[in-house]
């Protein structure tokens, strides 16, 4: 383990580049208790869009399966940002060091699930914690331990619906409204924009693109757009000025 004073005289340093910059770097940790909730498509999502926004962006893929370095290796072929990086426990205070140095607007954090010392380490860096959960009981009862790590460690978070399934006879399925309910008495908020499980978000990821590249048109590129709005307005507060709440959820049809 490092010493504490050199510990200290990194976080100096980083906050001199910070200021150097002209606006501070922020991070955003994209996580979830559970495998197969999304986190990583929409951890990508995120980034491409923030790239779109003109947020100069840095992926750190701290998943060992490295499903986010893969998508970067077949998107190399038609572009290159945003960067992924691969990560692992005790370099992501490095990585943002030089991120911020390179002169990133953002770094985004996909974690893999299930394991608590990652997790925290995530965590513990992030300006924003997105936490991802299906409308389901199992991922509801997943993610109580990792609400309790964002509140101990006094950091922001926003939970996010994935995966919604669809309207039936133009109504929204009880268990969306459910699920909201119980995340807002979690205590935290809840991005009032939610995504649908559509063929669109793993069709585009599979390629080395995103929804939003394939067809901006689209409702799946719909409902990113307003998300990041939204998760945009939580990292930096001053610039937008809509953010998570506790209330309506909309949903893109």
């Amino acid at each position: 383990m490092a010493p504490l004073s050199g510990t200290l005289s990194g976080f100096r340093r980083y906050e001199q580049i910070e200021c150097l910059s002209g606006e501070t770097m922020r991070t955003l940790a994209v996580l979830s208790r559970k495998g197969g909730t999304g986190k990583t498509t929409v951890a990508l999502h995120m980034a491409v869009q923030a790239e779109m926004s003109g947020r100069r962006t840095l992926v750190a893929d701290l998943d060992p399966q490295r499903s986010t370095s893969e998508w970067s290796r077949e998107r190399s072929h038609f572009a290159q940002t945003p960067l992924v990086t691969e990560a692992r426990v005790g370099t992501l205070f490095t990585q943002r060091l030089a991120a911020a140095r390179d002169g990133y607007d953002l770094m985004v954090i996909d974690t893999r699930p299930s394991t608590d010392l990652e997790c925290a380490e995530a965590v513990r860096w992030a300006d924003l914690c997105l936490i991802v959960v299906r409308p389901c009981y199992f991922d509801l009862k997943a993610i109580t331990r990792t609400v309790e790590l964002v509140g101990n460690m006094n950091k922001r978070g926003m939970f996010l619906i994935n995966q919604a399934p669809s309207r039936r006879n133009g109504e929204e399925p009880r268990i969306i409204s459910d699920t909201f309910e119980a995340l807002l008495d979690m205590g935290l908020p809840v991005a009032p924009v939610g995504l649908r499980y559509r063929a669109a978000y793993q069709n585009s990821v599979r390629e080395g693109r995103v929804a939003q590249e394939i067809d901006p048109t689209s409702l799946a590129s719909l409902e990113v757009t307003a998300l990041w709005d939204h998760v945009s307005g939580a990292i930096w507060p001053d610039s937008v000025q809509r953010t998570a709440g506790d209330g309506p959820l909309a949903m893109v049809s």
